[in-house]
């Protein structure tokens, strides 16, 4: 999404995110009016007890699309996914903005199609496994497949209150043998098997202190999570995509494969690296059997988990969040496009690797740090 938005735009969105009413009506001015879907509210009053119902209600997460610019008028699609009824909605929230808060908001529903960027036939009677998907890149991943017709199953150690709600979601841990066992025998239990395998899971909670303050727990804690789970996966799932003759499975990587942290996630690196290096290897064995395999690797994404760091940092350093940020952009050696990549980004460029418009895409691996990594 452009986010060359006034200001006031963004503050209303992060209201939004944050389920924060008194906020969300701060960005407005005294008499502004809200219409939405038909129905009208006048006023910071009416406007603050509309939002303050529908967040007592209604859990969801809210995904901007795309937005637009026309002078004072500013469209943003969003897509909200959420315990309402439906799971899913689209809308187009069209803002005016005069003296920096909005005047006038309406709040209509569109249905998404090809030319807007989301083909909602594109995936449908594809079985999708993204491991991971309950929350950051995953769950923006499990969003967007399913936004396209997919049937997805996603993976968590728990059950989440918020987030979108997959076709199936097997609760287990995928870094043990077991863990990945149990989700293999539901799939191919009700599912017959998948088309699409989507290797997302992973992470690091290693202490500080360089490669010394790794113990042996902690390396095998990263590898298990890291590069193990995808391997079991892959050797659980992919022998019924090679009998079918058919399938796509997709490794999330890191740029650190390359450009490793060596404070804490040493052994997270070490774990991507030796994934990219697995999945090219599995891409020249099974790509003349009709399986397609692909690594993406991205560089610092802003996620939930993301932005609450941030916050720790700021407040732990006594800054705001945007020095905290730049504190992290400096640590990677700049990012050119002058900020983080968004959870949807990496999804759109999921959603693109795993359809049909990229047959021909086989054995790569995708960076998507906007410019982080020096050379490619």
């Amino acid at each position: 999404m452009n986010m060359e938005i006034p200001r006031v735009i963004n503050a209303y969105l992060a209201a939004e995110q944050a389920r924060n009413s008194e906020k969300l009506a701060e960005c407005f001015a005294p008499d502004a009016v809200v219409l939405d879907q038909g129905h009208e509210y006048r006023g910071v009053s009416a406007i603050r007890r509309l939002y303050g119902d529908v967040f007592a209600k209604f859990r969801c997460v809210v995904e901007p699309l795309g937005a637009s610019i026309d002078g004072q008028t500013v469209v943003i699609r969003t897509r909200l996914t959420g315990d309402f009824p439906g799971g899913v909605a689209h809308l187009r929230n069209e803002f005016v903005v005069s003296d920096a808060r909005i005047t006038s908001l309406k709040i209509t529903s569109f249905k998404p199609d090809a030319a807007f960027g989301i083909d909602e036939r594109e995936f449908r009677g594809k079985r999708v496994l993204v491991t991971g998907g309950t929350k950051g890149i995953g769950e923006a991943i499990v969003r967007r497949l399913m936004a396209a017709g997919g049937e997805v199953a996603t993976t968590g150690r728990s059950v989440p209150k918020d987030g979108p709600r997959p076709t199936l979601l097997i609760q287990s841990d995928v870094s043990t043998p077991s863990g990945v066992k149990h989700v293999a025998d539901k799939l191919l239990a009700d599912w017959g098997g998948i088309d699409v395998l989507v290797n997302c899971v992973g992470g690091s909670d290693a202490p500080s202190g360089g490669f010394a303050a790794l113990s042996e727990d902690d390396w095998e804690k990263s590898l298990n999570l890291n590069l193990l789970s995808a391997v079991r996966f892959d050797r659980a799932l992919v022998p019924g995509m090679l009998e079918r003759g058919k399938g796509v499975v997709l490794h999330v990587a890191s740029i650190q494969h390359r450009l490793p942290l060596t404070d804490s996630t040493l052994a997270y690196a070490a774990a991507k690296a030796a994934m990219r290096n697995y999945s090219k290897g599995l891409a020249s064995e099974v790509g003349p059997k009709g399986v397609r395999v692909n690594t993406v690797s991205p560089g610092f994404i802003e996620t939930l988990a993301t932005k609450d760091f941030i916050g720790s940092l700021a407040q732990s350093r006594g800054i705001d969040a945007a020095a905290a940020r730049q504190e992290i952009i400096n640590m990677l050696g700049g990012i050119p496009i002058g900020r983080p990549g968004r959870p949807e980004e990496v999804a759109e460029l999921i959603a693109f690797l795993a359809s049909d418009r990229a047959a021909s895409i086989h054995g790569a691996d995708y960076v998507i740090d906007g410019g982080t990594l020096p050379t490619t």
